[in-house]
């Protein structure tokens, strides 16, 4: 997957993107382009009043209990807590590919501030896959952060399949010329899977599960051929020998998989597909000072070594924390998973 880079203001994180088109307007609230520049542009009279905040901050979980986005909403919830001096209350609510939370986050009281952990879902993929959301990911929601992305692991049974490298099992799918099946659990995983056979021109077929967790049960139990299987659920099977890493979704490969090749080393440089994690404040309920600061704390949170220890251990990899980044990659990937959903035929009826 060919993507464009696009040049972020200085001090918001890498200096080596690209310019690129920009179909959605950033000068409601970015007009300095970051976090810590916004800080800076805020009166005095703001700062003060905002330094310590006045309610508790709602952080509700697209996604299950125990996974990444619930472990780094829980970690950047109590640096919120600390610094803001009011509690930080974490509540997961899955389901609809992450539009549930998002559509709860709207609607939910104004006890509290507002914030959504979600990702490449609500904000890039599932404009594509459904015909109507309860949400605007670009009107309802202010980006405070990327938080982390999280590449896909092509796992293998190795009871099931004996090639033992990516090249020898493309080579094997090819020369039989079976229908191959492959498991996703995200929507993530199912484009990494349907990418990696548009690619490869194998024939696979996709067998969707709920959860990672049964996803990897059904894996080790030998009921299919390949899974793309976000990190945080790979590495102890891997580690373990359970399942064997063919190759990763992201452009590079990571620390904790450093023996384990990319698609693109395979011959295919255009692959890339990795999900990211990260956090937004519902806009009608949360004041665009409390915004910044809010990522502003998120940054400290993420970018020390304690914060990049914590999301490497995870399986993870860190990122620029800044709004940015973040509108960055909204706009990137709405733009080519969108492409891949309707080759795919991934649209919700």
């Amino acid at each position: 997957m060919q993507t464009q880079e696009l040049e972020t203001p200085e001090g918001c994180g890498p200096s080596t993107f690209r310019p690129m088109p920009m179909p959605w307007s950033r000068r409601a609230w970015l007009r300095g382009g970051c976090a810590a520049g916004l800080v800076a542009a805020l009166p005095p009279l703001a700062l003060a009043q905002g330094s310590r905040l006045d309610k508790p901050v709602r952080i509700v979980v697209a996604y299950g209990a125990g996974g990444a986005s619930d472990s780094i909403a829980r970690y950047v919830g109590e640096a919120i807590a600390q610094r803001g001096g009011k509690p930080a209350i974490v509540e997961n609510r899955p389901g609809a590919d992450g539009n549930i939370a998002a559509e709860y986050v709207l609607r939910a009281p104004g006890d509290a501030y507002n914030l959504l952990v979600s990702g490449s879902s609500t904000h890039a993929a599932n404009a594509t896959i459904y015909r109507k959301l309860g949400y605007s990911p670009q009107g309802d929601f202010t980006p405070l952060a990327t938080m982390a992305t999280t590449p896909y692991a092509m796992l293998v049974n190795p009871r099931r399949i004996a090639q033992a490298t990516a090249t020898d099992f493309l080579a094997w799918a090819r020369r039989e010329g079976t229908q191959l099946s492959f498991a996703s659990a995200n929507v993530g995983g199912r484009i990494a899977g349907e990418r990696f056979k548009q690619l490869t021109r194998i024939n696979a077929v996709n067998v969707p599960y709920k959860s990672s967790a049964q996803a990897m049960t059904d894996l080790i139990g030998g009921q299919f051929d390949y899974y793309f299987c976000d990190m945080l659920t790979a590495l102890p099977q891997v580690k373990a020998g359970t399942v064997h890493a063919l190759a990763l979704s992201s452009a590079q490969r990571i620390p904790s998989l450093p023996d384990v090749p990319t698609v693109a080393e395979l011959g295919y440089p255009d692959f890339d597909v990795s999900s990211w994690i990260a956090v937004w404040s519902a806009r009608a309920a949360t004041p665009p000072a409390v915004s910044v600061l809010l990522s502003q704390w998120v940054g400290e949170a993420l970018s020390g070594a304690a914060g990049k220890d914590f999301l490497v251990g995870k399986g993870l990899v860190p990122t620029p924390v800044s709004p940015e980044h973040l509108l960055f990659l909204q706009e990137r990937d709405t733009r080519l998973w969108g492409r891949i959903i309707t080759e795919a035929g991934m649209t919700a009826p």
